[in-house]
This record gives structure tokens, sequence and C-alpha cells, in this order.
């Protein structure tokens, strides 16, 4: 039995926020933020909700399909329309999946790889459950979304944030295929941020209970210690390359594309660099998109897709760090 990511799709918000629109509100200029992030521009939704984005990638991953096959929608995001019901819910209704089953995940930038990650076993868990008599949910094909809305939790007076960050929304549709190889190996980790190098609060509602601090001690806003994130990256994206590698029995000369989380071109560099690969084998697409969270590997993974540049038999790395902290990475042959 193999879990082939046999689809993908990716949707953006209309509005290209560039470089040099944001002197309205910090002090930058495009020069500066592309020579720290590699980011030109970025997407800002302003009519589009979450599920309008989740539900229009969801719709390109599907093309062709059964919606009646679907049996799970996991949505990876830190920014819900609404926390209840769960994007999953939402995006199931729309979408008209009558037998899946729907919820959200929230793990920052590495949480297409955890909805990856969880997809994949309870695949197998439905199968093996199957085989030995014990009966659970049975699922032969899964939707999984990472869609983000960032800019409504970005300070756009923070210079070390609001030029990063951008809205847009991916999708992967899996399949259970006993002809296919499909995911060699995955594996995923989370580390203790003890320095809360990157946090966003949350604000609640003032009970009559208690008082507005103890409520609401933090902002709901993106804050982040780049220096320290960035050193974070790079060791993260390093440890979960490494050990996927060693778990799926390849090198990384046996990797035709890297799909990385779309954080900052430094990064991406730094870990083509400790491989000795050739930086032409990881797909960049943040100089259009800056870092879409949850959504960057799947809207990366879309991005490499859609050119045709893959042949049946590569093997496939996708790549995801983020806030938590946490990191991930997934092999799969095409």
């Amino acid at each position: 039995m193999g879990i082939t990511i046999k689809n993908a799709g990716k949707a953006v918000p209309e509005l290209i926020v560039k470089n040099d629109d944001l002197n309205r509100f910090v002090e930058t200029d495009n020069e500066w933020i592309v020579a720290r992030t590699g980011i030109q521009e970025r997407r800002v939704a302003t009519t589009e909700s979450g599920v309008d984005l989740a539900v229009a990638a969801a719709k390109l991953a599907l093309d062709g399909e059964n919606y009646d096959e679907i049996g799970l929608v996991i949505v990876a995001t830190v920014t819900p329309d609404k926390l209840v019901p769960s994007m999953g819910a939402l995006v199931k209704k729309e979408l008209g999946l009558a037998n899946a089953v729907a919820f959200d995940i929230s793990t920052a930038c590495s949480g297409f790889i955890y909805g990856v990650w969880i997809a994949e076993a309870l695949m197998k868990n439905g199968m093996v459950s199957k085989v030995n008599g014990v009966t659970t949910n049975t699922i032969r094909k899964a939707l999984i979304i990472g869609v983000e809305r960032l800019s409504r939790i970005v300070d756009w007076s923070d210079r070390s944030t609001c030029i990063l960050f951008g809205d847009g929304a991916g999708a992967a549709l899996l399949e259970d295929n006993p002809n296919e190889k499909g995911i060699l190996a995955s594996f995923v980790k989370n580390y203790d941020d003890m320095t809360d190098s990157l946090t966003c609060g949350m604000e609640y509602r003032k009970t009559p209970f208690t008082d507005e601090e103890r409520d609401n001690p933090e902002k709901q806003a993106l804050s982040m210690q780049g220096s320290q994130v960035f050193k974070f990256a790079v060791n993260a994206i390093g440890e979960v390359m490494e050990k996927s590698l060693e778990l799926a029995g390849l090198t990384a000369d046996d990797i035709a594309y890297f799909v990385p989380h779309q954080a900052n071109l430094r990064i991406i560099s730094s870990a083509a660099k400790k491989f000795k690969q050739p930086i032409e084998k990881f797909q960049i697409s943040l100089s259009e998109t800056g870092n879409v969270s949850a959504a960057s590997v799947p809207m990366a993974l879309y991005d490499i897709m859609d050119t045709e540049k893959l042949k049946k038999g590569d093997k496939i790395m996708l790549m995801g760090f983020g806030g938590g902290l946490s990191a991930g990475a997934v092999i799969f042959e095409v």
C-alpha cells in the first residue's frame, strides 16, 4: 500500500502588495527587503475569506475526482475564519464532501507537513484495521489544506514582521494506491520555544469576572525575534531533512527536488549548502508570495507540479519549520 500525493492546488488573493508599497507603514525599501529575505511582493486578502481561498485551492487539487470518495479533510491554519465551526468543517460543507471527516490543526508554518503526517497514519490505520477485522474509518483519499490570512495578525507598524508575511492557500490530494510507492518517509519534531521567539496572543472578550490584563495579557499580533528564529530554522530544517533521508534509506543526491517552507531565501540557501545540493533543486516561490505559514509548502508544491518538471519515479522532499517550535519533512515518490 502506498499513500501517494496525487495532485495539488493553490489560490491567492487578488491584491498584490509590493515591497515599496510598505513605505507607507514602515521605513523600508525593496532593496533592503530582497537582500534580507528574497521577498519582492506578497498577496493580501481584502474581499476573500480564508474559506474562499481554501476552497479554490481544493478545487484545483480535486480536479477530475469523485468528491464522494474524499474521506478526510485536514486544514492547517493559525488564522481561521471562525473558532467554531472549524475551517475543515466549513470547507467540507462548501465543497459538498458528504463522506469526509474534517478537522483543523495548528502548527504554524509546519502545519501542512503535520497534516500529511497525520493523514498518512490515519489512512494506513484504516487499512490495517480492516485487514485485522477491527473496524474503523477507512480512508482512501484525503484532502490536506494549508490556508492563512496572516495579514489579519500582522502588526503593520512592525518592520521586522510586516515585510515577511502574506495570504493564500495550498492543497494536496492524498490517495491510497497499492500500485505506487507514494510516501517513503515522514518525520516531525517539536522543540520547546524557551524564549518565546515566535508568538501571537489572543484577544478574547472581556468578562465581568476577571480583569482585562488577565483575560488578554498579549495582543493578537505576530511577534518574532528574528535572529533566534533564523538560527532555529537553519538547524531544524537540517535535522528533519537528515532524519527523513535516514528513514527512507536515501541520500540528498537521490532527491530530484526539494520543496521547503518559503520563509527566507537565506534559510533555503543554507540547507542547499549543508547538503551539497544545487539551489536549482529547491523550489523557490517566496519572491511572489512571502511567508504564508501553513500554506507555503502546498503552494510551492503546486508551483513545481504545474511546471511539469516532475517525472514518474522522481523523489520529492517537502520540508516545514515554524512556531511551536516545530519542524518536519516528508519524502514521496511521484
